[in-house]
């Protein structure tokens, strides 16, 4: 076997090998991943999305692997009551909020101006361009799961869709801790 077939081969076997952990060749021999150690979240457009500038200082809409898509609450017309000079007269009754929005502001709360490290699976972006990740975020010297977090405190729905299931068990486990304590969505 010549030099020039045995590296050709050699070559052949590693593009294989990184296909099957879906990465690209770019990725591979360029380390883009590393580029995704530590965003900062710029904003936050519903439960599962949000967005951060890439290493090319471009907008970046993430998606969060395991959550199921939840919209961020529409604004709410609160009828109010007027006077007959269409002043609007003090309401003595609270509104109650709908979950979504205590839900989005939890998530907004959490995620906004932070840094976060995203890792990737299987399948790196979905139909919509978006990419999908597992986010974690260190606080304290501990390394929090956000995905986790977020069915852990029942403000998604479990959506794990193969080939991304590298932390199916994490995810199914959270989402039935939410289930059992009626946390959120799961509390409905």
């Amino acid at each position: 076997m010549s030099l020039k077939s045995l590296t050709a081969a050699i070559l052949g076997v590693l593009v294989l090998c990184r296909l099957s952990w879906a990465e690209t060749n770019f990725e591979f021999f360029f380390k883009t991943e590393d580029n995704y150690r530590a965003v900062k979240v710029v904003e936050v457009r519903a439960i599962n999305r949000f967005v951060i500038y890439n290493s090319d200082n471009q907008k970046e809409i993430i998606r969060m692997i395991g959550l199921k898509p939840v919209e961020a609450p529409r604004q709410r017309r609160v009828e109010t009551e007027r006077d007959q000079y269409g002043f609007r007269l003090e309401s003595e009754v609270e509104h109650d909020r709908p979950w979504e929005e205590t839900a989005f502001e939890s998530v907004q709360e959490m995620l906004m101006d932070q840094t976060v490290r995203l890792e990737f699976d299987s399948t790196k972006k979905d139909d919509d361009n978006y990419t999908l990740a597992y986010v974690f975020m260190e606080k304290a010297g501990q390394e929090r799961f956000i995905n986790q977090e977020i069915l852990r405190q029942g403000w998604s729905d479990l959506q794990v869709r193969p080939p991304n299931t590298k932390y199916r068990k994490e995810l199914q486990a959270a989402y039935r801790e939410a289930r059992r304590e009626k946390r959120g969505l799961q509390g409905q």
